[in-house]
């Protein structure tokens, strides 16, 4: 499969699944033998692709770490817990367009990248207040924050339009991804996103 991908850029990739249990609970991991968005770059863009329009897209990643609430209210966005998550973050740059995806829900913000990642004990707000000080929804976001490699790093964001998460803009087919940071070009997505944010603004 690598061969395939890498010397003829076949969009092909193998997915790894391991079984484990706990007790009473059963979990399901997964993990590719690729990465995925690179395997995606190199390869033909497939139906409903269009050229980028420099819009990337970004899981949120609300759950036991963080909170869309405080992405919204204090305009971060922010992965980690990982090394994977944390250098997948820091491939957004100051200036950068992204459209926010609350997994499960749909899409719930857009906006430019305005500070670039730094670890979230070190991440301050235009007030230059630190966003550990703040109250938050997800306190768990200051987990490992002193382990560069598994610590949150965080991006700060200046929201061009965002909305609640009982609001997220969704269609059957919409485009999600399980990765942190992609480049967002399938052009049903992109076509449906403009009747509800700015994107052909900017």
């Amino acid at each position: 499969m690598q061969y395939l991908s890498s010397q003829y850029n076949i969009n092909i990739n193998c997915i790894f699944f391991d079984f484990f249990k706990e007790k009473d609970q059963e979990f399901l991991g997964r993990s590719w033998l690729m990465d995925p968005e690179e395997v995606s770059e190199r390869t033909k863009p497939s139906k409903g692709a269009s050229p980028w329009t420099g819009i990337y897209y970004v899981n949120v990643g609300d759950g036991e770490h963080r909170s869309w609430e405080d992405c919204k209210t204090y305009g971060f966005l922010s992965a980690g817990q990982g090394k994977k998550y944390r250098d997948a973050i820091q491939k957004l740059n100051v200036g950068d367009k992204v459209m926010a995806y609350l997994k499960g829900k749909g899409y719930v913000g857009f906006g430019e990248v305005i500070s670039p990642a730094r670890m979230v004990k070190d991440f301050t707000l235009p007030d230059k207040t630190k966003l550990l000080d703040h109250h938050l929804v997800q306190p768990n976001i200051s987990n490992n924050q002193d382990d560069p490699e598994l610590a949150d790093w965080t991006v700060g964001v200046k929201w061009l339009h965002s909305i609640d998460r009982d609001s997220a803009v969704t269609f059957t087919g919409i485009f999600s991804n399980q990765n942190v940071v992609c480049k967002l070009k399938h052009k049903p997505t992109i076509d449906h996103l403009a009747k509800y944010f700015p994107i052909n603004s900017y």
